[in-house]
């Protein structure tokens, strides 16, 4: 689970990242609440957590900076949705408990592998601002 407690990286990452909109993609609900939690401690405007592509594609109405999205959600995968979301200029930040993925993560911005902490995920969150 991420956490702020990073040795003060959080505090300078705070004020770059304030205000920025994260549309937060993941179906179990006790990671999806953390990550909510962590980015609203760093200023973010987080939109979700959604659980499936169709609630995500909805919640993309509010134009998202950024999207962390877990490649897997449920019985289905997240590739048709990262499509979509590069599509309408949205930079996606992949998750995944899995260490094989396809082809298609390659043209994200970040892929983090679970389990990640506070500061691997604030880094891929300023290497998606900056891609």
């Amino acid at each position: 689970m991420p956490t702020s407690d990073n040795g003060g990286v959080a505090k300078q990452s705070r004020a770059d990242l304030r205000g920025v909109r994260v549309l937060v993609v993941e179906d179990h609900w006790q990671i999806a609440n953390a990550l909510k939690l962590f980015l609203e401690a760093e200023g973010m405007k987080v939109s979700g957590p959604a659980a499936t592509p169709a609630d995500a594609q909805r919640l993309a109405a509010l134009k998202p900076d950024l999207a962390v999205v877990d490649i897997h959600l449920k019985l289905e995968t997240a590739y048709v949705l990262i499509h979509q979301l590069q599509d309408q200029g949205v930079r996606v930040v992949v998750l995944s408990g899995y260490s094989v993925l396809s082809e298609m993560t390659k043209k994200v911005v970040a892929v983090l592998q679970k389990p990640f902490n506070g500061p691997e995920l604030l880094g891929a969150l300023h290497r998606a601002l900056s891609f």
